[in-house]
């Protein structure tokens, strides 16, 4: 399955989501602090994970904002007000390097590594039940 065919109406937040991740690889290339445009294992990766787990998910995917790291890694981050909770999937910048994803609800938080696309759908699962 192809992105085009997973972005349905313009305002989903899949849509939303894969339209913040495109608009990094229009920054400047580095500032002051860093790489500002995601590598291409980076992103790669992370193109990846959202059109699987839109795929298991379907309209419920929540929206997502995302960034770069200092080294050009993507961080993707899903959050909620009430209870106050997060998840966030790291996309190292090097292949070579394993991406993990981060949860965090109130004052308790965990790393999962090995992560999976599975793994992606059931902590968004957990952040916005359906």
């Amino acid at each position: 399955m192809t992105v085009a065919q997973s972005a349905k109406p313009s305002s989903s937040d899949l849509t939303v989501t894969l339209k913040r991740l495109i608009a990094l690889l229009e920054e400047d290339e580095t500032d002051d602090y860093g790489i500002l445009q995601p590598s291409q294992p980076a992103f790669k990766l992370a193109m990846r994970f959202i059109v699987e787990a839109y795929e298991s998910l379907g309209e419920s995917f929540p929206r997502a904002s995302v960034s770069t790291d200092e080294k050009g890694g993507i961080r993707l981050t899903w959050s909620k007000l009430e209870p106050e909770c997060e998840v966030r999937l790291i996309c190292p910048a090097d292949s070579g390097q394993e991406m993990y994803l981060y949860h965090e609800l109130g004052d308790t938080y965990a790393i999962e590594q090995n992560v999976t696309s599975s793994t992606l759908v059931q902590w968004l699962r957990w952040l916005k039940p359906e």
